[in-house]
């Protein structure tokens, strides 16, 4: 299963519907994650994706399967070592920075860097273990998330941050040990619970207010509902911090 299918897999289980395709909603799954700075190869010419933005301006790159090749590292002249000053003028214009960093046992990783031992990952950064990861940053042996930031052992997500052994969480930040979750923050040992802050182990409750399970099931269904349509007819949808007053 690639990104596209597993993307509408996910909207699937969260939604309980498909919402479209992958692509259109890059602009929002982006929107508070960090993304990898890009650079040229001084080599190649190819596209340099990197996990940090803190590099010199004159600092040159290359891709990591380039740095063994011959033509990166062929030998000093004996002008170029005449003195110390030479020297290190010659090393500057042949040592390099590399990016494209995806390793292990990694496939079809995409304008990623620093992704290690994961496959069908997209314009992501520090990437371990994991596989079906698109627009992250963070993620450690988790599965079909979508524009997370800072999560370990979560799956079937998106929008989500700082969440850990957590799954099916939309729109989810400093939530553990938790799962279904839509528009909640700091939510613990929480399951079933919507647009519900600073709880801990609640259980279908929307507002902070505890349900009888019917009528939770009752009004979730209808909720989400009205989340894929915005979600489809808008390709975003507002965050808790948007709802708080600002982004």
């Amino acid at each position: 299963m690639g990104l596209s299918d597993s993307f509408k897999s996910t909207c699937r289980v969260l939604f309980g519907q498909e919402i479209g395709e992958l692509s259109g909603y890059k602009n929002y799954l982006l929107d508070m994650v960090d993304q990898p700075s890009l650079a040229t190869s001084a080599l190649s010419g190819k596209p340099i994706h990197l996990s940090r933005p803190h590099y010199a301006k004159s600092a040159r790159f290359v891709d990591v399967s380039e740095a063994s090749a011959p033509s990166a590292a062929g030998a000093l002249s004996i002008n170029d070592i005449k003195d110390v000053d030479s020297a290190l003028a010659a090393l500057s214009e042949k040592m390099a920075y590399c990016g494209n960093k995806n390793l292990g046992r990694s496939m079809d990783v995409l304008e990623s860097d620093m992704c290690q031992d994961s496959m069908y990952v997209l314009s992501s950064q520090n990437v371990i273990e994991s596989k079906h990861v698109a627009y992250c940053n963070g993620i450690r042996q988790s599965e079909n998330t979508y524009g997370c930031q800072l999560g370990g052992e979560v799956g079937f997500s998106i929008h989500s941050q700082v969440f850990f052994y957590s799954t099916r969480c939309f729109d989810a930040y400093l939530c553990v040990k938790s799962s279904d979750l839509y528009s909640c923050f700091n939510c613990k040992n929480s399951f079933d619970a919507m647009f519900c802050f600073n709880q801990n182990s609640a259980r279908c409750a929307i507002g902070n207010l505890q349900l009888p399970k019917e009528k939770y099931i009752e009004l979730k269904k209808k909720l989400l509902s009205e989340i894929a349509q915005e979600l489809e007819a808008k390709k975003r949808f507002p965050s808790i911090f948007e709802a708080a007053g600002g982004a």
